[in-house]
């Protein structure tokens, strides 16, 4: 079972690097065998430099959206009509 460990791990990875999904990676990386051959060396070599670049351009992509949404919040605010205080009686 110890020599199908790495081609199995291999196609996790590559599975989740394609999903995008970090959580499964982080696992993976967690787990990563020991490789047999020089050429599964190479080919985690290739996926985690993928990863590393998948990461930060998501983590890019999620600061423009955060300053997006930074912009409409104050934008919001800013043009938010002041709701009436609770202390504001009417005579």
């Amino acid at each position: 079972m110890h020599g199908k460990r790495v081609p199995m791990w291999l196609t996790s990875f590559k599975t989740a690097l394609v999903l995008e999904d970090f959580e499964s990676i982080a696992t993976l990386l967690d787990e990563m065998p020991q490789f047999e051959t020089h050429q599964q060396m190479e080919e985690a070599f290739y996926l985690l430099v993928q990863t590393k670049t998948s990461i930060e351009k998501n983590k890019s992509q999620i600061a423009h959206i955060m300053q997006q949404l930074t912009n409409n919040l104050n934008f919001l605010k800013s043009t938010q009509i002041d709701p009436p205080s609770s202390l504001n009686l009417k005579l």
